[in-house]
């Protein structure tokens, strides 16, 4: 048990519960699980945290380190090698739907801090999450993986590189105003589409789904735009979640209508958007709400209190035992699973 003499801004009640060692059939490796129940008391609750009882199972890697990973959709794990490999990890994902629970997982919309004790990982990788929150949220957010990292722990981000994005962009626009043909104009497009479509979509895929089933694009430029992406874009999942519907209507009659739009019209619009039914865009966080160059998020991560921060590719990194995960490279070559900007930061 943890003193209650801790510093209260860093204070918990946390119990633990050390099972012993298990084989791993399909890593051939012993494993560490420990199974925590985790009450976050009121110091957290103040900042933003649920003040839950909460069951977590957090497994350790063979190399005995604690890494978690921070994720918005199921891309990530898209051959079943990563998805065993995924299994050595802690897990968060980025939603709001109501997703069933798992062990090692939490369903979070990090709105607020996560239900984790203080300096629980040796490492952190957020894969293309921070695009999902504004720039106020990523403030919070980018402070709260700070607080959970260990001494010396380190944080990776992979995120759309605004610099690539733009300079694509004006590539692809000087190219169609110089040579106005069909293959520039589906170049042009798709770089529009990969800068701005994610930021404004009211439907998932958006202009980026229209484009791909009118078959006005070039393969090898999505390539290089989006990697491995393709396949996912071309084979969109269907909805799990039912359509959004009408608004919920509080005050029908126009006569009260005229005499509330004055006095109670915010309080009403705020009361609208708390009842009516989220789509699923925004049940999963779909669109993009901030992006960012190696500039901004250089200074987010300095700002948020870590003292070293470096820019990576997808094929290096700080974290504990990298090279056997590797979630950034393809799994069919020496490219990136999705070209994006990648720094880490250490605490």
């Amino acid at each position: 048990m943890i003193s209650a003499d801790r510093p209260k801004h860093r204070a918990f009640t946390l119990s633990l519960l050390i099972f012993p060692f298990r084989y791993s059939v399909r890593t051939h490796c012993p494993q560490v699980v420990l199974y925590g129940w985790l009450f976050l008391s009121n110091p957290l609750s103040e900042r933003g945290g649920t003040g839950k009882l909460l069951m977590i199972k957090f497994v350790t890697t063979p190399s005995g380190y604690r890494l978690l990973l921070v994720w918005r959709t199921e891309f990530l794990f898209y051959t079943p090698e990563r998805c065993r490999l995924a299994h050595e990890w802690n897990h968060v994902r980025l939603t709001s739907a109501a997703l069933p629970k798992q062990h090692s997982l939490i369903n979070h919309a990090l709105d607020r801090p996560l239900p984790l004790p203080d300096e629980s990982f040796d490492g952190i990788y957020s894969f293309h999450v921070i695009e999902h929150l504004s720039r106020a949220a990523n403030e919070r957010f980018m402070r709260d993986i700070h607080r959970l990292l260990k001494p010396g722990g380190i944080y990776r981000v992979s995120t759309p590189d605004l610099e690539f994005l733009a300079t694509e962009y004006l590539q692809r626009l000087h190219e169609q105003t110089a040579c106005a043909s069909v293959e520039n104009y589906a170049r042009y497009r798709w770089a529009v589409c990969n800068l701005i479509d994610q930021c404004v979509r009211e439907e998932s895929g958006g202009e980026m789904i229209v484009a791909l089933r009118s078959g006005e694009f070039t393969p090898e430029h999505v390539k290089h735009m989006n990697g491995d992406l393709l396949d996912f874009l071309f084979r969109p999942a269907p909805s799990a979640f039912p359509p959004s519907s009408a608004p919920v209507r509080l005050f029908r009659a126009d006569v009260v209508k005229r005499m509330m739009r004055k006095v109670a019209g915010p309080f009403i619009r705020r009361l609208r958007r708390r009842f009516r039914h989220k789509s699923p865009v925004e049940l999963t966080h779909e669109k993009n709400l901030w992006l960012w160059d190696r500039v901004s998020l250089g200074r987010l991560f300095s700002d948020a209190g870590f003292r070293t921060v470096t820019a990576a590719d997808y094929c290096t990194s700080s974290l504990p035992s990298w090279a056997r995960y590797n979630f950034d490279q393809s799994a069919y070559g020496e490219y990136p699973l999705e070209p994006s900007l990648y720094m880490e930061g250490t605490k």
